[in-house]
């Protein structure tokens, strides 16, 4: 009996490294990197431009299907190309009537984004806290940090010990201003190199927003008022010289906002069905136009909209994935399920299971009835080799590879 059961789990062993390692090594083999390209609007002739790669040269194509090569590209584009169109001498003096220069275009372009494995990262629960009005040029890292647990807490990084002066007047604070301690996430700009520092956007425990950050050594500590049915999935804090906005944010509504200097109002983006799980989210800025792009493993959504968020014009894009190719169609067919412990949309390794489409039960019968006739001509009952059958049965190719690896089935039980 002992030895019937080791080698059902060993068969169920080779399974599982079986359904993690053959699945990889395969798709090392066939997947094809597939370009997810990035779309951009065009003030000059008020369309969208999209890189193209093909035989390894790049060309650039609108939505009406002109082609534009680098040059033609980058004029089309002077407030994304600038600086080359400055070293060349070609930056226009005006566009649609408005005068350009250097430090205005400089001023109104911003990139940010979201990947869709940043969204469940988890930082580690100490922060820097930046004096923000110190008059110095640049910002300087502090030489503590700080978390909000029970309690606003400063951690002095040379000796591990917590400054009980200065962890009771932030904690004061926050707590004058109705602060439901401990905090359920913290999001901020961590980098010294930034242009200024806006401090943090904290979420208490009653889902309430609020804004930190320290002045001439004091707290600033404020209530956004932000109403916290929105339940929030997921905060970025970016600072721009701009200072239209402070950042954005998600909510597991698949809604994007941005939060406005104008205390703190929220503006919501024109996007339907945004998934944080499954789409990667970007928007750049410049002195007109905002494009908003929404990229998946299959597809890309691009608005262009005005300086009012009012959309403009639109483009989609779809493209086949790995598995709606033909490598993809035969692993459909072979591997009824595969098992990995990382996935593109997560930060975290895990066990990440994808089940086929149900024809690949067919495969998995056919092999099923391969080991019946195995079983048969080693004169095995099905007594003896029902758990083989099963195996087989649920997990395909995995099983069958296991039960050929183990052969003695103990004819005793």
């Amino acid at each position: 009996m002992f030895i019937k059961i080791s080698r059902i789990l060993y068969l169920l062993l080779i399974v599982f490294v079986a359904s993690i390692f053959i699945p990889k090594y395969y798709w090392m083999k066939f997947e094809k990197n597939i370009t997810r390209p990035m779309v951009y609007y065009s003030p000059v002739i008020h369309d969208f431009i999209i890189p193209k790669m093909a035989f390894k040269e790049m060309s650039y194509v609108d939505t009406k299907g002109n082609k534009y090569d680098r040059d033609q590209y980058e004029l089309l584009t002077p407030l994304l190309n600038y600086r080359q169109l400055t070293s060349v001498g070609k930056l226009p003096d005006s566009l649609n009537g408005v005068p350009l220069s250097i430090e205005t275009i400089r001023l109104n372009n911003f990139m940010l984004g979201a990947k869709t494995y940043t969204i469940d990262a988890k930082p580690i629960q100490l922060f820097p806290l930046f004096e923000s009005k110190s008059g110095r040029v640049r910002l300087e890292m502090p030489d503590d940090y700080f978390r909000i647990t029970n309690r606003f807490e400063f951690i002095d990084c040379q000796t591990n010990s917590i400054n009980q002066e200065k962890s009771n007047l932030f904690t004061s604070a926050l707590s004058n201003e109705n602060f439901s301690f401990p905090a359920t996430m913290i999001a901020g700009n961590p980098n010294d190199k930034k242009p200024f520092d806006e401090g943090y956007f904290v979420l208490d425990s009653q889902n309430k927003l609020f804004h930190v950050k320290m002045i001439k050594g004091k707290p600033f500590c404020v209530n956004t008022n932000i109403p916290n049915s929105l339940d929030i999935a997921y905060m970025n804090i970016s600072e721009m010289p701009l200072r239209e906005f402070y950042g954005f944010l998600f909510t597991k509504q698949g809604e994007v906002y941005l939060i406005s200097y104008d205390n703190y109002k929220l503006i919501k983006l024109p996007l339907d069905n945004f998934n944080m799980q499954k789409e990667n989210f970007s928007m750049t800025g410049d002195q007109f136009y905002r494009t908003i792009s929404l990229t998946s493993a299959k597809g890309v959504r691009t608005i262009a909209t005005d300086r009012n968020y009012k959309i403009v014009d639109h483009y989609q894009d779809n493209w086949l994935g790995n598995y709606d190719m033909p490598a993809g169609i035969v692993a459909s067919w072979l591997f009824p399920f595969t098992l990995r412990l990382g996935d593109s949309s997560s930060s975290f390794s895990n066990f990440y299971f994808r089940f086929s489409e149900a024809h690949s039960w067919i495969v998995s019968l056919f092999l099923t009835l391969l080991v019946y006739f195995i079983l048969r001509n080693r004169k095995i009952s099905l007594k003896q080799g029902w758990f083989d059958l099963i195996i087989v049965l649920f997990s395909g190719i995995f099983g069958f590879i296991a039960v050929l690896l183990v052969k003695n089935i103990d004819n005793n039980n």
